[in-house]
């Protein structure tokens, strides 16, 4: 079955999304880009009809939806998360040598190495795994990212019923205060396997994921043009899938010089 995120977790998440990456209102603040200096122009946007005011948010780009896909997608980590643990409780798991020595032996026979080891991947400031939650004697354990999130839904509901945002100003006052780490003692407090901090730098890296990788599955049945939405706001022309050569370089000097 297909995961889904609980719907009081979505309905913090969905304006959570925008106060970390407030599209909407650097959009609304800005002038259009000059769609005619695309290659090839565009005629129109659907965020941008004539006569409204730009209507582009991270709604637009299903943020949830698309965190659901990508927990449903995460074969990688849930395959890996095992076996690190594996590693971490046993370091020699996985240790061969052409003697057949074990590796405490192996270890002591040379200079400077004690016969134990460990897995440094594990240490408090390691990054080397992508998902990870804090283990007891302080250390790192690998885990999905399933396991991730779903260490944080409880407290971050906890921690917006203590605040209730209810406007942009609030939202991203909640969302820095999140990031801050100690601001809700009793809702979230720092002993917890992910801390709000660690939620909020991988919740603002998947939000930017999905509205700036032009690849985002939530939205795939919509208007291409909205894979690139924020770019083209930017003025950005490339994009994925599009060939640029020697023609199109030409067209683009020609359109320079006759600018100019």
């Amino acid at each position: 079955m297909p995961y889904q995120i609980p719907d009081i977790v979505r309905s913090i998440l969905e304006p959570l999304a925008e106060a970390v990456f407030p599209i909407g209102a650097w959009t609304a603040q800005k002038q259009a880009p000059k769609f005619n200096e695309f290659i090839p122009p565009i005629a129109s946007v659907p965020w941008r009809a004539t006569g409204s005011p730009p209507s582009l948010s991270t709604t637009n780009f299903a943020v949830v939806k698309y965190l659901e896909l990508m927990i449903d997608s995460d074969s990688e980590n849930e395959a890996l998360a095992p076996r690190w643990q594996q590693i971490k409780a046993n370091p020699a798991s996985f240790f061969k040598t052409h003697t057949g020595q074990p590796m405490s032996d192996w270890r002591a026979s040379r200079k400077g190495l004690d016969p134990s080891a460990k897995f440094a991947p594990f240490d408090a400031d390691s990054n080397n795994f992508a998902f990870w939650i804090a283990a007891a004697d302080g250390s790192r354990d690998p885990v999905s990212r399933r396991q991730f999130y779903e260490a944080c839904w409880e407290p971050l509901e906890a921690a917006y019923r203590s605040v209730m945002p209810a406007d942009p100003i609030q939202w991203t006052d909640f969302s820095t205060k999140l990031l801050a780490n100690n601001q809700f003692p009793g809702e979230w407090p720092t002993n917890k396997s992910v801390s709000s901090a660690a939620f909020t730098v991988q919740f603002t890296i998947d939000t930017l994921t999905a509205c700036l990788g032009q690849k985002n599955p939530a939205i795939a049945a919509s208007d291409p043009l909205w894979q690139r939405a924020v770019l083209i706001e930017i003025g950005e022309n490339r994009h994925p899938d599009y060939p640029y050569g020697v023609p199109e370089a030409e067209k683009a000097v020609d359109t320079f010089v006759n600018t100019i």
